[in-house]
């Protein structure tokens, strides 16, 4: 027995030294996989001839949401640049048009959109637009899309083609084409005067598209021709339940002193008035509180607020001021109105803060 003790311990000390001997070979092996594995981004700096690992895909800023490196917002990046900056002649702007048209590109309709009128090439450019736009050759997506780039050319002469387009329309589909272009129509006072001449034409297609394309120009002179219209034959046509005309009109602030005027004189279809003020927001609102709180007759003055909180936006202001006609209490109808926004305005917060149909459920266990 004793013979054997310092055999055991011989054996022991051997199996020892071998299994410390695999684990520093296995922490080697282990640190040589790693280093293999990560890419080389230098190869230059160690001086080694031999080919460097692969190197790793650069991750793209943009797409990972940040800024982009200059400094520049996203916004700024994505910023359209209006077409007399963006192409230098009326061949490549032609060229863009076209190209947008396959697709009904907006960028493309946002760029020519009442273009500068200093631009250089544009004359030849709407001619060329022009002829296409009028050409039964051209395909009807294309013509639709060139049609509504005239409409929004700020410019009479486009405008001129378009109702002229109409009148001489082939078909009703054509007609129907050259109208929803036309509804479109923006620009200045002259081509305002111009929609306001075509109100009183016989064609009906040709009418409505220009009461419509008045009714989305917001301006002074806009608002006069809907309203002459109105006090010379009152809405014969029915424009408010074709959702057009004064009652759908968003008066800009240099508009909506005339709008006044005309509920001030309870004009035929005042209420149209009221509900074009109502559109403008608080300044509009505040014209029509305005115009009940002095009124002499405030039961006559119940159908101009007939179904106007359809046109009331719950903004920021609307409680406070709904709430200071209650306490002046200057006239029935002003606080029995302001009582109805009030009423709504509560209806509209407790359905934003409410869970929607079946989210209420969600957070209780399966």
């Amino acid at each position: 027995m004793k013979k054997l003790i310092p055999l055991l311990a011989l054996i022991l000390a051997a199996s020892g030294a071998y299994i410390l001997f695999s684990r520093e070979k296995g922490t080697t092996s282990t640190s040589t996989t790693t280093s293999q594995t990560t890419p080389v981004t230098d190869s230059a700096s160690n001086g080694s001839e031999s080919s460097p690992a692969p190197k790793a895909e650069p991750i793209s800023i943009v797409n990972q949401g940040s800024a982009p490196s200059d400094g520049a917002t996203e916004e700024e990046e994505e910023q359209i640049k209006p077409a007399a900056d963006a192409y230098p002649s009326a061949e490549e702007a032609l060229a863009a048009v076209l190209k947008g048209s396959k697709d009904y590109d907006d960028s493309i309709l946002e760029q020519f959109t009442t273009p500068d009128q200093s631009c250089s090439w544009c004359p030849e450019f709407y001619s060329s637009v022009r002829d296409l736009a009028t050409n039964s050759n051209t395909p009807q997506e294309q013509r639709s899309y060139l049609a509504e780039i005239l409409a929004i050319s700020g410019r009479l002469e486009n405008v001129q083609l378009l109702t002229e387009s109409i009148k001489n329309a082939p078909s009703n589909d054509a007609k129907d084409l050259y109208a929803e272009a036309l509804e479109l129509s923006m620009g200045k006072d002259d081509v305002a005067q111009f929609l306001g001449e075509q109100m009183s034409t016989t064609d009906d297609t040709l009418r409505e598209a220009s009461v419509a394309a008045l009714t989305n120009q917001g301006t002074k002179t806009a608002a006069e021709l809907l309203i002459n219209n109105l006090r010379e034959k009152g809405d014969t046509h029915g424009y408010y339940a074709l959702g057009m005309g004064l009652g759908e009109f968003i008066p800009d602030e240099d508009a909506i002193p005339v709008v006044q005027d005309y509920v001030h004189s309870r004009g035929p279809d005042a209420e149209q008035g009221v509900k074009a003020l109502l559109n403008a927001g608080l300044p509009g609102v505040r014209a029509v509180f305005d115009e009940l709180e002095h009124s002499t007759n405030p039961e006559a003055d119940l159908p101009l607020i007939k179904g106007s909180l359809d046109h009331i936006n719950m903004e920021d202001g609307l409680v406070d001021l709904a709430n200071e006609v209650i306490s002046r209490n200057q006239n029935t109808t002003a606080v029995s109105w302001a009582r109805q926004i009030l009423d709504a305005s509560k209806e509209a917060e407790e359905a934003e803060t409410s869970p929607a149909d079946g989210e209420q459920n969600q957070s209780l266990p399966e």
